[in-house]
């Protein structure tokens, strides 16, 4: 597993100088009043960079949730090929909270220890429907956990999220979210095969000013399984 960041790297541009294609790049700087992931809340206000490189229809992404609390930090990477409406990913995430009494370390894939967690994801967005959806497995890096608080078997556990949209011309988008899980996975605490545990109503909007943007987003969000609500807001400027 730790030859995947190198490799999907390698693999990117190397299918960059096969196709051809110029290789595009962007990057955005967005500040959100708190990180919700599948119908919870994962930390605070943050900083929400990203990178992108695209070429042909392959795209790498590296993106990070930072809040200004220092109590957690996350850094992704995803790799994904968009062929018509599919696209296919695969995303490296490595996850790491301040109290943790484990020494850091970004390249340990180890079992036992590691901080990554690898997804594959699917996902279909017609161009004549203003739905998409999307299915996410866990392939490594999430396990059941066992009585003596060790990692035992892998959940392969899934998430599928469906959404719809409506564009308002120049006021912006509205979106509707519905996301379940699917087999045991940490989104029940690994107690329930299948949950409804996001419903979300987003409006986003992005200003334009020459060649930078300035994406803005808000949303009200409802987890039914753990009973819970939110409300998040980013703003943010990409070029």
């Amino acid at each position: 597993m730790k030859k995947f960041i190198i490799t999907a790297s390698a693999l990117l541009l190397s299918l960059a100088a096969l196709a051809g294609s110029p290789l595009k790049v962007s990057g955005t700087a967005n500040i959100q009043s708190a990180y919700l992931w599948r119908g919870e809340k994962v930390c605070e206000v943050n900083f929400n960079p990203i990178l992108e490189a695209s070429v042909g229809g392959f795209t790498a992404q590296a993106f990070a949730y930072l809040p200004f609390d220092g109590s957690y930090k996350e850094i992704d990477l995803d790799f994904f090929y968009t062929l018509g409406p599919w696209s296919l990913h695969l995303a490296d995430y490595f996850i790491r909270f301040a109290n943790s009494p484990i020494k850091e370390n970004y390249f340990d894939f180890r079992k036992p220890s590691t901080n990554h967690i690898m997804e594959a994801i699917l996902c279909y967005t017609p161009s004549s429907m203003p739905v998409e959806a999307k299915w996410f497995t866990f392939f490594y890096g999430d396990w059941l956990p066992e009585p003596d608080g060790s990692r035992g078997k892998p959940t392969f556990s899934s998430y599928l999220e469906l959404s719809a949209h409506h564009d308002f011309g120049q006021w912006g988008r509205g979106a509707f979210v519905l996301g379940s899980c699917i087999f045991k996975g940490p989104y029940t605490a690994y107690t329930k095969d299948f949950a409804v545990i996001h419903c979300e109503l987003r409006y986003t909007k992005t200003l334009e000013a020459g060649p930078v943007k300035f994406p803005l987003s808000v949303s009200y969000l409802v987890n039914p399984y753990a009973r819970t609500t939110f409300m998040n807001a980013s703003v943010g400027v990409s070029f």
